[in-house]
C-alpha cells in the first residue's frame, strides 16, 4: 500500500493566502456598494462637501464612512466594523427626535450579496494547489 504524504504547512499556508484574497474582496464589495448610487432617500440633503444630492444615492458624504472600516481577521473569520459615529445608523437607519425618518442602507447584506467568497475561494485554493 503507498503511503501520501501531506506538507500541513505548506496546506496551511496556502489556505491562508486564498483567505487573505477572500477577506480583501469581501472588504471592497462592500466599500463598492456605499460607494454606488444605489440609495433612496426621501429628500434632497445639501452634503458637508457641498454637494445636492438626491435620489439615489451614494452614502459617501464626508467618506467618514468609507474610511472608518476595519477588518480583523483570525485563523478562520474576519470581521468588518465600521467605526464612524454614524456607521449603525446609516446601515440600519433610525428616526430623530423630531421624527424624521432616516432610512437605512444596509450595504453589508448586499455586499454579501454581489460578492460570492466561496466561488472566490475555491477559486484561489485551484490557483494555489
Amino acid at each position: 500500500m503507498s503511503k501520501i504524504s501531506i506538507d500541513q504547512s505548506r496546506l496551511n499556508s496556502i489556505i491562508n493566502r486564498a483567505f487573505d484574497v477572500v477577506v480583501e474582496v469581501q472588504g471592497e464589495a462592500f466599500q463598492n456598494v456605499i460607494a454606488s448610487d444605489i440609495w433612496e432617500w426621501p429628500r434632497e440633503t445639501l452634503r458637508q462637501n457641498g454637494d445636492l444630492v438626491g435620489s439615489p444615492r451614494n452614502i459617501l458624504d464626508s467618506e467618514e464612512l468609507y474610511n472608518s472600516l476595519v477588518i480583523a481577521r483570525s485563523a478562520n473569520a474576519a470581521e468588518y466594523t465600521w467605526e464612524s459615529d454614524h456607521a449603525a445608523i446609516a446601515h440600519d437607519g433610525a428616526t430623530t427626535k423630531n421624527g424624521t425618518e432616516l432610512p437605512a442602507r444596509p450595504w453589508t447584506r448586499i455586499g454579501l450579496e454581489e460578492c460570492n467568497a466561496a466561488e472566490i475561494m475555491q477559486q484561489q485554493l485551484n490557483k494555489y494547489l
